[in-house]
C-alpha cells in the first residue's frame, strides 16, 4: 500500500502534479507524513512530458496514483458524450505513457443537472446496457501497459455494490478494465452496522480489479432522516483494521489516497492516524525508496 491525497485537495502536497518538476516540490511533505502517491493531471502533456514525469517519479520513489475526469459519460447529447469519451482515450494514452495507475470516472447519470445526481433510469438493464457501449468505445484498439481504466462506485447509479460491480466489469471482460475503489461510497443502510461484511465481500469479490484506491470514513449522522455524513478516517464506522489488512494483500504498489479536506492539518490527522491504525494491525504503508 502507498498512502497519498487524491487531487487539488493537495494543498496537503504543495500542488497537483503535472510536469516532472512539480514531483521535487513535494518531497518534504511526502516524506513527513510517510507518503509515496501523489495524483497527477496529464492530459495535456506531450508525449516526452509524461515520459520524463515517469522517469522523475520512478526516480524519487513515488507513485502516480489517478487522473480524473469528471464529466457525465451518459448524457443524451451525442456530441458531448463522444467528446468525453475521446478525452478519456486520451486522458488513457498520456497515463500510461507517464505511468499513471489508473484513469477514473463515475458511470454518470440520465439526470441533466450534474453528472453525479440520481436518477430512476440509472439503475435499469438499459443503462448497464449502454454503459458497457460507452466502456468499450473508450478502450477500443487502446494498448495499456501501465494504466487502467477504473469507475468509481457512486450512489447514483447501479454501480454501486460489489455484486453487480463484479457482474458488469465481467460483462466489458476487458483486461484494463476494473475498479477504482472507494468504499465508503459503497456504504447503503443494510452494511451500515456491518461494514466487516461489506469489506470482505468487496475484496473476495473485486480484489483482482483495483487499481487504485480512496480512504474515508462515514458516521451515521443524528438527524430527524437518515444522512450519512463523511468524517476523520476513526472517527466513523468503517472497521479500517479489515479494510487496511485487505488492501495489504493488494499488488504492493496499489494507492491508497485521502480525500475532501481543504487543510494540512485535516490531512495529518487522517495520515497520522491510518500510519497508527495499519501498525496496529500488522500491516503497513509503504514510504519513499521502500
Amino acid at each position: 500500500m502507498r498512502l497519498g491525497c487524491y487531487g487539488n485537495y493537495g494543498a496537503a502536497l504543495n500542488g497537483t502534479v503535472d510536469k516532472a518538476s512539480s514531483l521535487d516540490r513535494m518531497i518534504e511533505t511526502l516524506d513527513t507524513y510517510g507518503l509515496s502517491a501523489v495524483t497527477s493531471v496529464v492530459e495535456n502533456n506531450t508525449d516526452e512530458e509524461c515520459v520524463a514525469l515517469r522517469e522523475r517519479a520512478a526516480k524519487l520513489g513515488i507513485v502516480l496514483s489517478e487522473n480524473c475526469m469528471w464529466e457525465n459519460l451518459m448524457t443524451d447529447d451525442q456530441e458531448a458524450q463522444g467528446r468525453r469519451i475521446a478525452l478519456v482515450r486520451a486522458m488513457l494514452k498520456k497515463a500510461d505513457l507517464a505511468g499513471v495507475k489508473c484513469v477514473v470516472t463515475i458511470a454518470g447519470t440520465k439526470s441533466t443537472t450534474s453528472h453525479d445526481a440520481p436518477h430512476p433510469a440509472n439503475y435499469t438493464k438499459e443503462f448497464r446496457r449502454e454503459f458497457r457501449e460507452v466502456v468499450l468505445r473508450i478502450l477500443d484498439g487502446l494498448d495499456l501497459k501501465t494504466t487502467g481504466y477504473g469507475v468509481e462506485p457512486w450512489h447514483n447509479c447501479f454501480f454501486y455494490q460489489p455484486e453487480d460491480i463484479r457482474e458488469f466489469i465481467d460483462s466489458v471482460g476487458h483486461p484494463r478494465f476494473g475498479l477504482h475503489l472507494d468504499q465508503m461510497n459503497m456504504m447503503s443502510q443494510k452494511d451500515f452496522f456491518n461494514t466487516t461484511g461489506l469489506i470482505n465481500r468487496t475484496f473476495d469479490l473485486l480484489a483482482d480489479k483495483v487499481f487504485s484506491v480512496h480512504l474515508k470514513d462515514i458516521a451515521f449522522a443524528n438527524h430527524m432522516f437518515m444522512k450519512l455524513d463523511e468524517v476523520h478516517i476513526g472517527d466513523g464506522f468503517l472497521d479500517y483494521g479489515t479494510y487496511l489488512k485487505r488492501l495489504s494483500k493488494l499488488p504492493p504498489d496499489t494507492p491508497c489516497s485521502c480525500e475532501h479536506f481543504n487543510t494540512l492539518g485535516d490531512y495529518a490527522i487522517c495520515y497520522a492516524r491510518l500510519h497508527h491504525l495499519a501498525k496496529k494491525n500488522g500491516v503497513h504503508f509503504l514510504r519513499r525508496g521502500e
